[in-house]
């Protein structure tokens, strides 16, 4: 049986191609983890404050942040996941993992 490989060329192309893909898809997959990341601080600070302070002491702003930063993740979190994984699959092939 004959077995085929591929040129270097080839693997080269390749490469080339993957980085260039993730170089485009990263305009967009980096504002959202970017965007995820920050509104995930802010709830874990703004929720620090109300457990260190108590519900009943904390002022309205707070509880503003925390509520829209709740549901900016929450609507956010598959547009998170979906960003994660396209760079996790380009960085797999990258790195010659394949697909």
């Amino acid at each position: 049986m004959m077995k085929i490989e591929k040129s270097d060329a080839w693997r080269r192309h390749q490469s080339a191609l993957a980085e260039r893909m993730q170089r485009d898809l990263a305009r967009y997959t980096h504002p959202v983890i970017r965007a995820l990341g920050l509104c995930g601080v802010a709830y874990l600070a703004s929720c620090a404050v109300v457990m260190v302070l108590g519900a009943g002491a904390v002022s309205t702003p707070v509880a503003m942040v925390a509520a829209f930063s709740a549901v900016v993740l929450v609507l956010g979190a598959p547009a998170f996941a979906l960003a994660v994984g396209v760079e996790r699959h380009l960085r797999g092939l990258l790195e010659g993992r394949g697909c």
